[in-house]
């Protein structure tokens, strides 16, 4: 939980960036550890934030952007904005207001959310907070909330959770396919190991939250909480207790997406867990050209959502260059809502989306409609792209 006063004025940041900042001397070192650890020596936490740099834009000039429109179809409903709130768990760790505040301010600025498993919160308090500020506004804003699900390896208790989300009124169902263990985060290791040494050797197991669901502090999963043997042929009981749409979150490969086409999911979410999985892991811009080089279909058959690493509005922009229908941003709101609050959070949503239309001004669009691929240069990322190691190798 905080323990320090926020040490500048909101006012003062001015990019994703200075959140950051400002939420490392708010946390605790426990809190701190939690939202900014990576697997192992943070290979894949690096690279999401290195990719987009390594992407340019091309402007157009001479073209009418006296009025710019950011709305995007996500999913079947229109959207104020072509970004949204990426699920993050144990949130409690960063206010003690929590999802609650996190929900509101997503309303107030008409941006989406996803709601994590690992909730501090119960799924139902937070929509029911989601609610409350969508009547305050007259049910004006076009923000809608997603539940991103950890699949129990107990049948019968997944299934009860599902039913919950549907009942609390959740638009989409967002199954999270990168977790069948739990990741190295050494710099979680290493706070663990010295918690041991600290206690006379015994296992220190905050819980996060009173929600069953959710993992002990710092992400550190309870039993049967993630779920080894998901499969594909899961997607099938999955579909039969949820009847709106499907996002896969966590798909690293063009195999893998054209297997959600196969069995009719509605949207994958290209991620690496914020680098928090699997060492060494594809950025989801890697994955994004992947598709354009080798599936460029999928584009047509399902929504495409990318997250990890973005920490600026305009780099929206180049991932919707290249087919994305939407991008996710995490730690950026996890940072803002440490520091500030839900003025953080609404302030976050701000720089974002004045960095975006400024973009989309100078490049000379001013619709996301009028967006395609030649508009950025994406050849240092692609002479870097997997490529099949024979000429008959089948994807």
């Amino acid at each position: 939980m905080a323990t320090k006063k926020a040490p500048t004025c909101l006012d003062l940041c001015v990019t994703t960036d200075d959140f950051e900042a400002a939420a490392k001397e708010t946390l605790s070192e426990k809190s701190w550890i939690y939202a900014s650890s990576s697997a192992s020596s943070g290979l894949s936490h690096q690279s999401n934030l290195d990719d987009w740099s390594r992407i340019n834009f091309r402007p157009r000039i001479m073209r009418n952007v006296n009025s710019i429109d950011t709305s995007r179809n996500i999913l079947g409903r229109k959207s104020k904005l072509p970004f949204f709130i990426s699920a993050m768990g144990t949130l409690g760790s960063s206010h003690p207001g929590a999802e609650p505040l996190l929900v509101q301010s997503a309303t107030r600025m008409g941006v989406d959310a996803v709601i994590s498993t690992a909730t501090s919160k119960s799924l139902e308090a937070i929509m029911k907070a989601h609610q409350n500020e969508q009547e305050r506004l007259g049910n004006l804003s076009p923000s809608r909330l997603a539940f991103q699900l950890y699949v129990p390896s107990d049948r019968t208790k997944a299934r009860d959770l599902i039913q919950r989300v549907k009942a609390a009124g959740y638009q989409s169902l967002w199954i999270t396919v990168d977790s069948s263990t739990q990741g190295k985060r050494t710099a979680d290791r290493y706070l663990q190991a010295q918690e041991k040494l600290d206690q006379g050797g015994e296992v220190v197991r905050q819980a996060a939250s009173d929600n069953a669901f959710g993992p002990a502090f710092g992400g550190r999963p309870t039993a049967g909480y993630l779920h080894p043997a998901l499969n594909w042929e899961d997607l099938a009981w999955i579909s039969q207790e949820w009847d709106g749409p499907v996002v896969l979150k966590g798909v690293q490969s063009v195999e893998d997406v054209k297997l959600a086409v196969q069995y009719g999911v509605q949207g994958v979410l290209l991620s690496n867990h914020g680098g928090r999985q699997i060492h060494s892991a594809p950025s989801a811009l890697m994955t994004l050209l992947e598709i354009r080089t080798y599936y460029p279909e999928a584009f047509d058959k399902l929504e495409v959502f990318v997250d990890g690493g973005l920490r600026d509005g305009a780099d929206v922009l180049k991932a919707l260059c290249l087919g994305a229908t939407a991008v996710g941003v995490g730690r950026p709101y996890y940072y803002a809502l440490a520091a500030y609050g839900g003025e953080g959070a609404d302030k976050c949503t701000e720089i974002l989306t004045e960095e975006l239309e400024i973009c989309m001004k100078m490049l000379g669009v001013s619709t996301l409609q009028q967006l395609h691929p030649d508009m950025v240069n994406a050849t240092r990322l692609l002479s870097e792209m997997w490529r099949p190691m024979t000429v008959r190798s089948r994807l």
